[in-house]
């Protein structure tokens, strides 16, 4: 937690940012009714990338996608070495990845390219940010998880670990107080390099 900096605080607040419009939209849209899945993930979504890039972070949503997986769509950015998604996860459960081998990769550490200033650095670790709503579409939980392996549904997923991120106001008991490197002025949130290495996993599972 403390290699992240202040991404889990600004993931924080930029979640529960985001879940309040949602619910806002819905008692506004569908006061009466529960509200379809698939928006109000993307909803959360939209505003959490606008909430980032207004921070100058350079996250972007996931290019692959379908209608099944609509819901649990990522955005991802790259920050101090390591390469983070932040995906609806219920109840901190990793989702699984569908058809998309590239979440597989991801889920397997594989590592990834991307850009600082003109030079590439490979990627240390793959982390997962896993958010979820609880019934009045406030954010109920955030999630840090270090996937170690990647299948097509949610029971052939697996993580080293999934470790709650405490509520800013609870602060991070047991942890000390992260110290801000010298840049984390989140210059190093830039966007990948569009083809992955294919590197072999550094760690067996």
């Amino acid at each position: 937690m403390n290699n992240l900096g202040r991404i889990p605080l600004l993931l924080y607040q930029g979640l529960e940012q985001a879940a309040s419009k949602t619910a806002t939209f819905r008692d506004l849209e569908c006061p009466t009714e529960r509200m379809d899945e698939g928006m109000a993930a993307s909803l959360v979504r939209f505003h959490l990338l606008r909430y980032l890039k207004n921070l100058g972070v350079e996250a972007q949503v996931e290019e692959e996608w379908d209608l099944d997986s609509l819901p649990f769509m990522g955005i991802a950015f790259h920050y101090s070495g390591y390469h983070v998604k932040v995906l609806k996860g219920p109840k901190g459960c990793l989702p699984g990845c569908g058809l998309s081998e590239k979440k597989v990769r991801f889920y397997n550490q594989l590592p990834s390219m991307y850009l600082i200033e003109n030079r590439a650095v490979q990627t240390t670790a793959n982390l997962l940010v896993l958010w979820d709503f609880d019934s009045t579409y406030a954010l109920a939980g955030v999630w840090l998880a270090l996937p170690a392996a990647g299948g097509k549904r949610f029971s052939e997923v697996s993580a080293f670990w999934v470790n709650r991120i405490p509520h800013p106001s609870e602060g991070l008991a047991g942890i000390a107080a992260p110290t801000p490197p010298p840049n984390d002025d989140l210059n190093d949130l830039l966007v990948p390099i569009r083809n992955d290495r294919k590197v072999r996993q550094s760690n067996e599972r």
